[in-house]
């Protein structure tokens, strides 16, 4: 055997080691069995598809019907645009995580570098919207409605939501720019989002978490823990009225019927209607505010915290699964829950927009084309 035979052997035998090397290498960055991951694409496919249906309709009953424009509703509609964002981002990834394989099935990674960086942008964005709500609700129950008109004017409604947009924007794309973490197609997950295989993966996630997480948290929390103390407090008072209006210290009379027994009966179950009427109304005010804060918790917590939980990786894909379950949970508690968005959405349902009460100039115009 010659010199350039010898070598021939050994280039073969070194790319071949190389070959076997490099397919090692891929097999044991996926953390997840191919099994595990359709069920996780059928998943993110469902998720997307309620997702877009429920915010997609939050997002038409505010532009058909004028009653619904408040500035409320400003940032519901905010939200609902983010949790849109991410729902028609979603769909990559399923198409990531249902595809055979340890790479991209397209030529370029583009879609899958927008769809990740679209995701993330949304969810920060969805969660900065979730306080702005809160602290919204919370400055229309305890401060006077003077003070509330300055704060929500439309100048300053608009500058709240363009700043929720920029900061969520900023935290998503910063630190890529210096080369803190990036996006694109994750070989550990097979989904479209922040690159687990980056040399500073763990900082870039750690960036995310502390700027998206902590302070819509304490936002939250502290506003509807202070928003049902006063509703209780509240509700408690006119229910101590309605009872002492109710059972007044009165005298007995001896002899003969009084006249008045009769209007003091029926005055009684009215009362007793209000107090009843008070009692439910509470109770809807504190389920509604349970849900929101359980929806936050149940949601998006686990995800935030197993960020920072060593050797769980492998939890990470079904823990960002739940975390998108808030973009399906929210058009139901900011929307479907309160009674005038409830009746446009009915009305939109059963196609009966002609019946929706203060409808806008694009509904009109809609309708006039329709007939």
């Amino acid at each position: 055997m010659d010199i350039n035979d010898s070598e021939k052997i050994s280039n073969s035998t070194a790319v071949s080691w190389t070959v076997n090397t490099t397919m090692t290498t891929m097999a044991s960055l996926s953390l997840h069995s191919y099994p595990e991951r359709v069920v996780a694409g059928f998943l993110f496919l469902l998720i997307a598809v309620i997702n877009i249906t429920g915010n997609s309709m939050v997002i038409l009953a505010v532009i058909f019907s004028k009653k619904l424009r408040t500035s409320t509703n400003v940032f519901v509609v905010s939200l609902s645009s983010a949790d849109l964002l991410a729902g028609l981002a979603m769909p990559i990834s399923a198409v990531a995580l249902l595809t055979p394989g340890n790479s991209w099935p397209g030529s370029t990674e583009a879609p899958c570098y927008i769809a990740g960086l679209l995701l993330y942008t949304s969810s920060s964005a969805s969660l900065f919207n979730l306080a702005s709500i809160a602290l919204n609700r919370l400055i229309l129950i305890k401060s006077p409605m003077k003070w509330y008109r300055i704060l929500y004017t439309k100048c300053n409604l608009v500058i709240n939501v363009v700043v929720i947009w920029i900061v969520a924007i900023a935290i998503m794309t910063v630190p890529p720019l210096l080369e803190i973490g990036s996006f694109g197609y994750d070989k550990q997950h097979h989904t479209c989002s922040d690159l687990d295989t980056h040399l500073k993966a763990k900082t870039f996630e750690r960036i995310q978490t502390f700027a998206s997480y902590p302070i819509p948290f304490i936002i939250i929390i502290t506003s509807y823990i202070i928003i049902f103390v006063h509703v209780r407090r509240h509700f408690k008072k006119q229910i101590s009225n309605e009872t002492n209006v109710t059972n007044p210290g009165t005298g007995s009379s001896s002899s003969g019927v009084n006249p008045t027994f009769q209007t003091s009966d029926s005055t009684a179950v009215l009362r007793a209607g209000r107090l009843d009427r008070l009692n439910r109304q509470q109770l809807e005010i504190t389920k509604n505010l349970f849900m929101a804060v359980c929806a936050f918790f149940i949601c998006i917590t686990p995800y935030s915290v197993a960020l920072f939980i060593p050797n769980n990786d492998r939890f990470l894909l079904f823990g960002g699964v739940v975390f998108l379950c808030n973009s399906c949970v929210n058009p139901i508690i900011y929307a479907a829950k309160h009674p005038q968005f409830k009746k446009v959405l009915r009305l939109m349902l059963r196609c009966k927009h002609s019946e929706i009460e203060e409808p806008s100039d694009a509904l009109k115009k809609l309708t006039a084309c329709c007939k």
